[in-house]
């Protein structure tokens, strides 16, 4: 039995976070586009690397941060699994004053986001 798809644990998450009642949005930057879609997504500002899924609650135990960019892979997924844009869009935001996280399947996601202090 293959693992689940990085899309089904990402929604398994979604449902936690409206369920809680925490602020986030999550970004479409995934999928297969032809090239007219994807240059104007590019041009209207959609960028490579962007997290998966943008928190703009603050962490209840950090709240001198942003909110948290989590970046959401397969439960079988591996740090190499994580592309270079994505790194780099992580260090950055982390530059900036959020905190970042990559969520390997739903679990390892929620399980982050408790060490956070959010109740998921």
């Amino acid at each position: 039995m293959s693992a689940p798809t990085e899309l089904s644990e990402q929604i398994v998450v979604v449902r936690a976070l409206r369920k809680a009642g925490i602020v986030f949005a999550a970004v479409p930057n995934g999928g297969r586009r032809d090239v007219r879609e994807g240059r104007m997504l590019k041009a209207s500002g959609v960028v490579a690397g962007v997290p998966d899924i943008l928190i703009f609650s603050r962490p209840p135990l950090r709240p001198d941060k942003c909110g948290v960019a989590l970046e959401m892979k397969r439960s079988n997924g591996r740090p190499s699994d994580v592309s270079k844009s994505q790194r780099q869009w992580l260090a950055d935001l982390e530059a900036l004053g959020w905190m970042c996280l990559v969520g390997y399947g739903a679990q390892n996601a929620f399980e982050g986001l408790r060490k956070m202090g959010f109740r998921v």
